[in-house]
């Protein structure tokens, strides 16, 4: 087994329900299994000549989460995640979270996930549009930017073993929609290589997408969007309409900034988008963050396309590893 020093080094941060769930929908049986599933996939990256990715516990163990243990299905992903970062490097490329077109369009509020878990112990993941400027999008900080600002909180997101094991849900707030924000993200190639990396490169399980407030034109904002979405993803999908009451169901409050929540709640808060837009930035600035996001995007890590071959491609999978 190939093995590195950290391996044995790693101590789960997640709570005693969490770990529960690890095992009961991930198979992640015990620490041992555990160790073994890692050092296993580490081996058969070893042997990749043409795949460039880190190898530590860490950042192999969010992979064999998110496909359930499966080698097969960890290795797929992984080798779609460096394949869609080697694929578009303006998207994925020399990211730093200080770079002031980063930073403003964090600040806009488009994307943020508040680190407080909804009443499945989910993290939240809430979109609105509507706060993009596309003036500004286009001619001051130019369209890649705002798909390195999705991928960039997405591996943030990634690192949290709570997203790993419980997963994300999707907030989508439609309000104030246009159908230029659609065309800009979804249009031409965007949409297809976005969604591509949501669904097939990006080591999470999203558990619903729930939309509010769907505009008039919403039958042609979704046929733009469902020829790109697995029927998985069609079946998590819920329209609410303009009812917060339906979100509070599926979601609950406690994970929602103060915007959306009713008057006269008193229960727990994330606080308000702006100051959720904050925390997250700061967190993204801090040495130990940035120092990750920037070897990860650097260009080290890759698949090499020409040395890839088709059979190449494993053809079966050895999750089984009990041990006693």
């Amino acid at each position: 087994m190939a093995s590195e020093e950290d391996d044995i080094k790693f101590v789960s941060k997640l709570d005693e329900e969490s770990k529960k769930k690890a095992k009961r929908e991930l198979n992640e049986l015990n620490d041992t299994d555990r160790i073994l599933a890692v050092q296993s996939f580490r081996q058969w990256i070893l042997q990749q000549k043409w795949l460039k990715t880190p190898t530590d516990f860490s950042f192999l163990l969010k992979f064999l989460r998110a496909r359930k243990f499966s080698q097969l299905e960890a290795r797929k992903t992984l080798e779609n995640y460096w394949t869609c970062k080697t694929k578009t490097p303006d998207w994925f490329r020399n990211v730093d979270p200080s770079e002031p077109a980063i930073q403003e369009i964090l600040k806009t509020g488009f994307y943020i996930i508040p680190k407080q878990l909804d009443k499945y112990g989910r993290r939240v993941v809430i979109e609105k549009l509507a706060r993009l400027d596309l003036n500004d999008v286009k001619k001051k900080w130019g369209v890649a930017n705002l798909y390195r600002v999705i991928a960039l909180v997405c591996d943030w997101a990634m690192r949290d073993e709570n997203v790993q094991v419980n997963g994300l849900v999707v907030f989508v707030d439609n309000t104030d929609i246009t159908m230029n924000h659609m065309l800009t993200l979804f249009g031409q190639e965007n949409g297809k290589r976005l969604m591509q990396f949501w669904q097939n490169s990006m080591p999470a399980r999203v558990k619903g997408l729930h939309l509010y407030n769907e505009p008039i034109f919403y039958d042609a904002m979704y046929a733009l969007i469902s020829p790109l979405m697995k029927q998985k993803l069609k079946d998590r999908m819920f329209l609410h309409g303009n009812s917060l009451t339906k979100v509070y169901d599926e979601i609950g409050m406690s994970a929602l900034p103060d915007e959306y929540l009713p008057d006269g709640y008193e229960g727990p808060r994330v606080g308000t988008q702006e100051s959720i837009v904050d925390e997250m930035i700061e967190d993204m600035m801090s040495p130990e963050f940035r120092e990750y996001i920037k070897d990860l995007s650097c260009e080290k890590y890759r698949v090499d396309l020409k040395e890839r071959k088709e059979d190449d491609t494993p053809t079966e999978s050895f999750r089984k590893l009990n041990v006693e």
